[in-house]
């Protein structure tokens, strides 16, 4: 029995020995695991329970025009957050003290923050969560008012989470440029995307130990890393210039309610510098998920079902976000010309005494109907210079049909037309072209601007090229990048990609160019007491429908001698007014940037003598008081002509009163006696329709002063299209009459 027993105790003790030393494997094999191979993830999982690590966001770089006005930058803001657990302690240790504690608190959060109760008190219940965000981005009056109510009604569990708020001082100027940060501060579109990773900076980071709701321990481990501001850009965008295109392009689409958008660029054609880039529909950049333009809107309004509403109402975004100067393509037509009349003259295959001969129609073998000229009878015989002044196509299909396939392509892919522009935006796009293995009938319509697609970008840079003696440039809107202390970390400049044509044949192209503008006594581009050059373009597009839907497009240079600055003026679909060709409706618009930005831009005016015949001036001060026929001499000296009504010795009143600037050759009406210019009434005749000559007749014989406004306004075969007074309006005499004068549709493109 006591040899059993001995053997018993063996056999357990030796069970207690297997089963220690499997224990001590387990326990020091658990160990390595978790030393060697979970380690880092435990030690993770510890600091996130002990550690709070909030990110101290950093500061956006701030995005400068040209002078450095501010067009977009950060602020400090707050975030809002609540720690449920921390809240549901406090609530649970005064329950007896302040039973409505947790009511309360909702209500005056939610009065505050201007929240949903319910939603609030989702947020404070959720004792699964630590942290919850209730409200994004409040600015300093708002979270100042939080810390107050904090600690006068000591409230806990709520907490300010510092975050950057990007601003856009200028609301919508150059939205399209500048583009906008999303939710996660972020470029989204634009300036902003492109150059996002230069302006983001690198955020900081506060750690602080916490303790099991969540709050922070006092005199406990805390440490903070700082963030370190983005680099700020400052652009080529010229405040003022950007103002002045903006400006006329909301004039124009009032007036022409383009169903396809609209477009200005303005270019340094020396450097290749964008020094404005307008388009529309545009966006309030504080506000970019707004939608403004009726066209969008009418889509979005004519869905039938919310996911079709949801589905216009994305691409309406898309629309207005994107930049229609690089990512829209187009035929350019005629403004094309351009291009064709320098390759054709670098080549050889045209000089300016070549001769063409336009009936007014061209018939390419393999076509069953002749292309046509906008001049249907034709043009007759015709140089060079004639045909691009008269925008000619049968002249222009022949140009194309001599340089030939080959050396057309050639100069279409020399002239950037193939290929991105570069410019330093986003979601630049490139047209659709023919190579060198086209057709007769594709050279034909390509030769005067058809078939081929281009952005507008493309077609100012390719046109810049052909009067800036030959050079294309790579066009750019950031000139450099700035730290926080303002030192140029790097600059941009002029890059010059190649030598297209020479520079005998640019300065050709110039003077033919002028002569575009300027013939015929001025056409709709014509700005008085300057050389400006340029060339319109029209397009017909193809539609599935009946319908005849156009672009519009007009390229300007000046000084046309010694070119310092270009415009492309672009006009999609217009659905109201005069809509057949571009010199009727992008004409006056390109006249009006050009009038606005070359004074701005310091470039002075040089005025012919027939033009300063037609200056303002100012009827002078001291006119009253004197005897008549010397306040006539006066008038006389400036340029203007007098008529004097009355019995009287003196000058007792005077109209239009004195100091008012009126064109040179204006009557100004003297009045000798008292009372009689309150009854000396005229009725203003309709003089819409009639020549800038016949107008004048009219309004002259009418007793009224006349102004004439319009590139057009000197050529005879110009219209008047609008009058400042109303025809039958009745109106003191010697009023001055402004009049717009247009040269007609069928007088050119």
């Amino acid at each position: 029995m006591s040899s059993m027993t001995k053997q018993m105790k063996n056999r357990l003790l030796y069970m207690v020995c297997v089963f220690l030393g499997l224990f001590l494997i387990y326990t020091i094999g658990n160990l390595v695991y978790r030393s060697l191979v979970t380690g880092d993830e435990l030690k993770s999982k510890a600091s996130a329970q002990q550690l709070r690590d909030i990110t101290v966001p950093a500061n956006r770089g701030t995005i400068y025009s040209s002078d450095m006005s501010v067009l977009a930058q950060s602020a400090t803001v707050w975030n809002v957050q609540l720690a449920p657990k921390e809240i549901l302690n406090e609530v649970e240790e005064q329950k007896e003290e302040n039973p409505d504690l947790l009511d309360e608190m909702i209500a005056d959060l939610a009065a505050l923050l201007e929240l949903e109760e319910e939603d609030l008190r989702s947020h404070m219940e959720n004792v699964n969560s630590l942290y919850e965000i209730v409200k994004r981005k409040i600015e300093k009056p708002l979270a100042d008012a939080l810390t107050e109510l904090k600690a006068e009604k000591g409230y806990v569990g709520i907490y300010l989470e510092e975050d950057t708020k990007r601003y856009y001082p200028y609301n919508d100027l150059a939205s399209s440029v500048i583009g906008f940060t999303n939710s996660a501060n972020e470029g989204a579109y634009g300036l902003e995307s492109k150059y996002n990773s230069v302006l983001s900076g690198t955020d900081g980071r506060k750690i602080s130990a916490k303790d099991a709701t969540g709050g922070a321990l006092l005199t406990t481990y805390e440490k903070t890393y700082d963030p370190i501001d983005g680099n700020s850009i400052v652009t080529t965008i010229d405040i003022g210039v950007q103002q002045y295109i903006e400006s006329a392009l909301d004039s124009a689409v009032a007036q022409y309610a383009p169903a396809e958008g609209a477009a200005i660029l303005v270019m340094d054609v020396n450097t290749g510098a964008l020094l404005g880039m307008a388009d529309y529909p545009n966006y309030d950049l504080n506000d970019p998920y707004t939608i403004t333009d009726p066209f969008l809107l009418d889509a979005i309004e004519a869905t039938e079902n919310e996911d079709d509403r949801m589905d216009a109402t994305r691409v309406a975004w898309e629309t207005q976000w994107s930049n229609k100067t690089i990512t829209d393509t187009y035929e350019p037509g005629s403004v094309f010309k351009t291009v064709t009349a320098s390759a054709a003259l670098e080549e050889g295959t045209a000089t300016v005494n070549s001769s063409y001969t336009c009936t007014g129609s061209y018939l390419l073998a393999g076509l069953s109907s002749p292309m046509h000229c906008h001049k249907l009878e034709g043009h007759g015989q015709q140089s060079f210079i004639e045909a691009l002044v008269n925008s000619c196509n049968p002249a222009f299909i022949s140009i194309g049909l001599a340089l030939g396939q080959e050396r057309f392509f050639k100069y279409y892919e020399a002239f950037g037309l193939t290929e991105k522009t570069g410019i330093d935006l986003p979601a630049e796009n490139v047209g659709t072209y023919y190579d060198e293995n086209m057709s007769d009938i594709s050279l034909a319509s390509c030769s005067f601007g058809q078939s081929n697609t281009v952005t507008p970008l493309q077609m100012l840079t390719a046109a810049v090229a052909t009067i800036n003696g030959g050079k294309l440039l790579q066009p750019y809107v950031v000139s450099k990048v700035i730290d926080q202390n303002g030192n140029t970390v790097e600059e941009y400049s002029a890059t010059v990609k190649r030598q297209v044509i020479s520079e005998e044949t640019s300065a050709i192209m110039r003077d033919a160019l002028e002569q575009v503008v300027s013939s015929n006594g001025g056409t709709n581009a014509y700005v008085s007491g300057y050389r400006i050059g340029g060339k319109s373009g029209t397009a017909q597009k193809l539609t599935d429908s009946s319908d005849t839907k156009r672009v519009f497009t007009y390229f300007v240079f000046a000084p046309a001698d010694d070119p310092q600055v270009a415009a492309l003026v672009l006009m999609d679909e217009p659905t109201k007014g005069d809509t057949q060709y571009a010199n009727t409706v992008v004409g006056p618009l390109a006249a009006k940037v050009m009038s606005s930005i070359l004074p701005y831009l310091g470039i002075s005016p040089q005025y012919s003598e027939e033009e300063l015949e037609n200056q303002e001036v100012r009827i002078p001060t001291v006119l009253t008081s004197y005897d008549p026929l010397t306040a006539e001499s006066k008038l006389v000296a400036q340029g203007l002509n007098a008529k004097i009504i009355g019995s009287g010795d003196s000058v007792v009143s005077v109209y239009p009163g004195m100091g008012t600037k009126v064109p040179r050759g204006s009557t100004v009406i003297l009045y000798t006696e008292e009372g009689l210019a309150d009854s000396d009434t005229v009725t203003v005749p309709d003089v819409n329709g009639y020549t800038p000559l016949q107008a004048n007749q009219l309004l002259t014989n009418a007793g009224l002063n006349i102004r004439l406004t319009g590139g057009a306004a000197n050529n005879s075969k110009a219209k008047v299209t609008s009058q400042s007074i109303e025809a039958g309006t009745q109106v003191p005499r010697g009023t001055v009459v402004e009049i717009e004068c247009i040269l007609s549709a069928e007088d050119g493109e």
